[in-house]
């Protein structure tokens, strides 16, 4: 296949990925957060330990803002941060109970709209979607 064809079939799905979240997560996020606050715990969530840097650098944000933003989540008592023992300046955030919880929370909500809009689903279908995200997660996603 033609690398440049290949491409363009990866950035097609990507859009299609970024396209379809929008109404996965319709309704799904907490009134409590906004979106980018929404999006700082789903990082924290899936990278389990970050600092303030790697917020604002995944989120394409400046420190001040991210800096800013896990202050207003710490006070809502979704994060923890941690300060390192050896270097003060060097801190870690963490997902708090609260956070782990509502993030379980909207999790389940966005696997409602899941299965709402992709409908039944066979063993077959479910196992070779699973096997086409491992390749995409060691390929594609790495």
């Amino acid at each position: 296949m033609n690398k440049n064809i290949f491409f363009q079939a990866i950035i097609s799905f990507i859009g299609n990925v970024h396209a379809n979240t929008h109404s996965l997560m319709k309704d799904a996020r907490s009134n409590e957060i906004t979106p980018q606050q929404h999006s700082i715990l789903e990082y924290v969530f899936f990278s389990k330990a970050v600092t303030t840097s790697q917020v604002a650098d995944c989120l394409n944000i400046s420190l001040p803002n991210a800096s800013r933003e896990l202050k207003k989540l710490s006070r809502l008592k979704l994060i923890v941060k941690e300060i390192d023992e050896k270097d003060r300046r060097k801190s870690t955030i963490s997902l708090s109970e609260q956070g782990k919880n509502l993030m379980l929370h909207t999790f389940e909500r966005i696997q409602k709209n899941f299965w709402e809009q992709a409908g039944p689903l066979s063993e077959d279908e479910m196992q070779l979607i699973t096997s086409s995200m491992k390749v995409l997660e060691t390929k594609v996603f790495f």
